[in-house]
């Protein structure tokens, strides 16, 4: 008996199995309530429970806010028919509109919907949940290992004694803030909440360029890190390639004393004479200068909650010289330049334009 050709939904089946994210549909296809609501139910909220249709509406306000407020311009405006509750009136109509084929209202309603997912994912994960756990069991066993000295200043270990390193800074990173981590989801299309590997980290300025190596060994030799536990693939060294710092300790006679100073020449003389034959290891991120130099490891660590809960969770360690940190604070690999790279693209990805 032949039957008509089945229709396929094109943008879910590209998302499934073709490596499409949902960030990246082009329309959905909701054709009325009962659909909409059976999609909602699917994704975990049930529009027909007070409580997820009251956290429905939260996220609703959360993404049309951030909208406006990070990736629009004064003069622009999301449309009041979707940012106002009381003119859309029932939250299944954006799904609705989010099917129907271009205008205005089916770029802007995808856009909230989008936002709103990102926003999902990102209150309903780990760290939501035990971000104090978290903060205690990861920071700890680093901080505990700075020491404030009224003369000789930051130090990692102890104020004096061979193994003391002098520190510039030491900064425990502050945590993304919400939006912060939306711009970031929205612009990178690769990541997940789930993947988004450094919401909880340190960064360590060193005085010198010798030492940066000299606070790796010092984490590994008093057990703050287990190599064992790292991403290697969201490991980055711009800072000084591997194999010439390993030839200029191998050149280094053990029977002699050398100052971090001495060290530094030897480096950077060696770096100067063999650029040719220097293997960093880079991790792309195309909203990075080329000029940001550092070197950067994510690892985890098994956190424990009362009640028996066990997981592992990730976190960021970078770690640079002064001299280089001065570099990276300003011009094209500052901050700000790097964040509103984000932002571009995240309002490119979403509304299909720039500012």
């Amino acid at each position: 008996m032949n039957v008509p050709p089945v229709q396929f939904d094109a943008d879910a089946l590209e998302t499934m199995i073709g490596g499409q994210t949902f960030l990246d549909v082009r329309r959905l296809s909701i054709q009325n309530r009962e659909q909409g609501k059976a999609f909602f139910k699917a994704y975990g909220y049930d529009v027909d429970n007070a409580d997820d249709l009251t956290k429905l509406w939260a996220y609703h306000r959360k993404a049309a806010t951030y909208i406006q407020d990070e990736l629009l311009t004064r003069e622009e405006r999301v449309p009041t028919r979707l940012s106002d509750p009381n003119e859309l009136g029932d939250i299944v109509n954006l799904l609705i509109m989010a099917s129907t084929t271009g205008g205005e209202l089916q770029r802007w309603s995808s856009a909230i919907l989008k936002v709103m997912h990102v926003f999902v994912h990102l209150e309903n994960d780990l760290f939501a949940q035990f971000s104090a756990e978290i903060q205690d069991q990861i920071l700890g066993p680093i901080q505990g290992h700075i020491h404030e000295d009224s003369v000789i200043g930051t130090t990692l270990g102890p104020a004096l004694g061979p193994q003391s390193i002098v520190l510039k800074k030491f900064e425990v990173k502050p945590f993304k803030t919400t939006a912060s981590s939306v711009t970031k989801l929205l612009a990178k299309r690769e990541l997940v909440a789930f993947r988004l590997l450094d919401k909880i980290g340190v960064r360590i300025v060193t005085k010198y360029l010798y030492d940066v190596f000299r606070v790796l060994k010092y984490f590994l030799d008093h057990n703050i890190v287990s190599f064992a536990h790292n991403i290697p693939d969201q490991s980055n060294n711009t800072l000084y390639p591997l194999n010439l710092f390993f030839e200029t300790m191998e050149n280094l006679s053990r029977d002699a004393e050398y100052t971090p100073e001495q060290i530094d020449k030897f480096l950077r003389e060696r770096l100067a004479d063999h650029a040719e034959r220097a293997r960093y290891h880079e991790k792309i991120n195309s909203f990075s200068s080329h000029e940001f130099r550092f070197i950067k490891f994510i690892t985890r660590r098994l956190v424990h909650i009362d009640g028996g809960l066990n997981f592992f969770y990730p976190y960021e360690v970078q770690i640079v010289d002064y001299e280089t940190y001065l570099k990276n604070i300003t011009g094209p690999a500052s901050h700000d330049l790097y964040k509103q790279r984000q932002v571009e693209k995240a309002r490119e990805r979403i509304l299909g334009d720039k500012k």
